[in-house]
């Protein structure tokens, strides 16, 4: 994991060595234990992505901190 502060932004990195890259569910049961994680993650943040490397991926979030 990888966290920066840089011009009043916060941006938390996470690698793996998985190829898949994350997809929100259009629709949870909601009785599911799991598949929740992207829209959290996307609800709760400013900026979120996922960049594909050659030897896995990662997973990024960014939330702008108050002046």
């Amino acid at each position: 994991m990888v966290v920066v502060l840089a011009n009043r932004t916060l941006r938390v990195s996470v690698a793996d060595d998985s190829p898949t890259l994350p997809e929100q569910r259009t629709s949870a049961d909601p009785y599911e234990l799991s598949g929740r994680g992207i829209h959290l993650v996307r609800s709760l943040t400013h900026r979120f992505g996922a960049d594909a490397r050659k030897d896995g991926k990662v997973v990024w979030f960014e939330l702008d901190a108050a002046a």
